[in-house]
């Protein structure tokens, strides 16, 4: 599982004017309103340390606004926090904008923004914070006469650096600041997020439902074994050729991977008959990682690291069709063929998605085969676990506090965990899109595989395969495993998969089926627990 980041945010407290001497004042930034809009809340600092107020403005923006950021600037938070899409930049004069209530991010951690660039779009109303150091002010001072005094709202603790120092200074910008409209609208997502969680657990594991489902599991498991026995099949004698045509390989990395470091270039391509300039690698922020071994160097590359893979599934899904829009462009008429491990498997299916209401389905002709390996297709249990213990008090410190023990990199709060989880509403967008019919995919999973189990890995419109890989590793050694490179040739070559008796089957099934439903069990029981004995407030 990825490791998770720090979040805990303090109070505030409302001081007096404070004097910034003109001879230490910064170069100062020229700045504009981050949306055409009426301000619909005014800042209104908290008169108590807890009490209610707005740290920001809000504006009265329609939903699918553009917002724009406020002048020249660098991105140091962009992801999910309490619920909601925020998008912090750093200016020149040490003055942070903050971007708060997305519905998408168009921005990753590090780059680089001129004033006017778009940095999302808006779910609802928009709620724009200006800080300097650990205070928040006024951020209507930034579009006139910049004043040489202005009234600061600082924090109760400091709330210190890098990405888990931004996450408190935005859950005291958001704590109590909104307005009605905003808070409801985040109220009722995250309400609605809990009941969808409650429902799966109860469904699963109350009775007598859960007698009702479990029998219809283990008919399902049943039913899954016999097809997968009585399918044609390629017997341990036949050897897949090459293509005899040139074809391009993309590959698609999961969660918390980087431009250095993915399972999926475990993947054996140069066995499977590709050259080593016909191989590339998606890069999550943006187009290709830079390769000087591969042949496309006309497509823009770029690096990117585990923060850049935590963003919206969906805005990986369309640079993932960008990129292969770049290909199909750079080289017509040679087939291309994606490879995708975990989380990558869902951003392929959203890019498959995306590129369909582009172009049409008949655009996809310019693919050969999809190849997904350990991806969870219908959600992943651990991360349905860990967004509900998450959510609780006490859960939400105990996590935080192991991420801070083990300097974690990734963030449990990521929204691309949360995308993952089996109640998610990108979850369930997969599920009644299948991948069409003219688009040849294979689904591999690993028996033993504790991340993704066997049952999670099914896609609709694709051939489930499972190799025989147990143990605690199983899901980082299914791209480079011999079982797995078997299958993807067997694939590639569009012969059928390996033959396997029933009883080998039915193995596959029971044990995936045992492993979600145990770890439904241990998350179901950590959220209960979590939420009884979390302290109030």
């Amino acid at each position: 599982m990825p490791r998770i980041a720090s979040v805990f945010g303090g109070a505030v407290l409302v001081v007096g004017l404070l004097a910034v001497p003109a001879q230490a004042a910064p170069v100062l930034s020229v700045y504009v309103p981050p949306v055409d809009a009426v301000v619909a809340d005014p800042f209104r600092p908290p008169t108590t340390p807890y009490g209610a107020g707005n740290r920001g403005l809000e504006y009265a923006t329609a939903p699918g606004a553009v917002v724009t950021a406020a002048a020249d600037g660098v991105v140091t938070f962009a992801g999910s926090v309490a619920g909601g899409l925020h998008v912090t930049l750093r200016h020149p004069d040490g003055v942070r904008t903050t971007y708060s209530f997305l519905a998408r991010i168009d921005v990753v951690v590090g780059q680089r923004v001129r004033q006017g660039d778009p940095v999302g779009l808006t779910r609802d109303h928009l709620h724009f914070g200006a800080r300097r150091g650990d205070a928040y002010f006024d951020p209507a001072s930034l579009f006139g006469p910049r004043l040489p005094e202005v009234r600061l709202v600082p924090f109760d603790e400091p709330p210190g650096e890098g990405s888990a120092g931004e996450r408190r200074s935005i859950e005291q910008l958001v704590g109590g600041a909104v307005g009605l409209a905003g808070r409801g609208a985040h109220w009722l997502r995250s309400g609605s997020q809990s009941l969808a969680t409650l429902g799966h657990y109860a469904g699963r594991l109350g009775l007598p439902e859960g007698i009702a489902i479990g029998a219809r599991v283990l008919l399902a498991a049943w039913g899954q074994a016999r097809a997968q026995a009585e399918r044609p099949c390629s017997t341990p004698a036949v050897e897949a050729p090459p293509p005899v045509e040139r074809r391009l390989a993309l590959l698609v990395a999961g969660l918390g991977s980087n431009s250095q470091h993915a399972a999926v270039t475990h993947i054996n391509t140069a066995g499977l008959g590709y050259g080593a300039s016909d191989v590339l690698r998606f890069s999550y922020a943006g187009g290709r990682t830079s390769d000087p071994s591969d042949g496309l160097g006309a497509i823009p590359a770029s690096e990117y690291g585990p923060a850049d893979t935590q963003i919206n599934l969906r805005t990986s899904g369309a640079r993932l069709a960008d990129l292969i829009e770049a290909m199909a462009a750079e080289q017509p008429g040679v087939l291309i063929d994606l490879y995708a491990h975990s989380q990558g498997g869902v951003v392929v299916r959203l890019a498959l998605i995306e590129l369909e209401t582009r172009h049409g389905v008949e655009w996809l002709a310019h693919l050969g085969l999809v190849a997904t390996l350990g991806t969870p297709h219908e959600g992943a249990n651990l991360a349905t676990a860990l967004a509900a213990v998450g959510s609780t008090r006490l859960g939400g410190m105990i996590l935080d506090g192991y991420a801070v023990a083990t300097d974690a990199t990734l963030d449990r709060h990521a929204l691309s965990a949360a995308q993952l989880s089996e109640v998610s509403g990108v979850v369930l967008e997969l599920q009644g899109h299948p991948i069409p019919p003219t688009v040849r995919a294979v689904s591999l999973a690993a028996r033993g595989d504790l991340i993704v189990p066997v049952p999670s890995t099914r896609a609709p419109g694709a051939t489930q395969i499972v190799v025989p890989i147990v143990g605690p590793g199983a899901h980082t050694r299914l791209p480079g495993s011999a079982e797995a490179h078997r299958e993807l040739g067997l694939a590639l070559a569009g012969l059928p998969p390996g033959c396997r008796s029933f009883v080998d089957t039915l193995g596959d099934q029971m044990m995936g089926e045992a492993l979600r439903y145990g770890e439904d069990v241990a998350g179901a029981l950590a959220w209960a627990a979590a939420a009884a004995l979390s302290p109030p407030g």
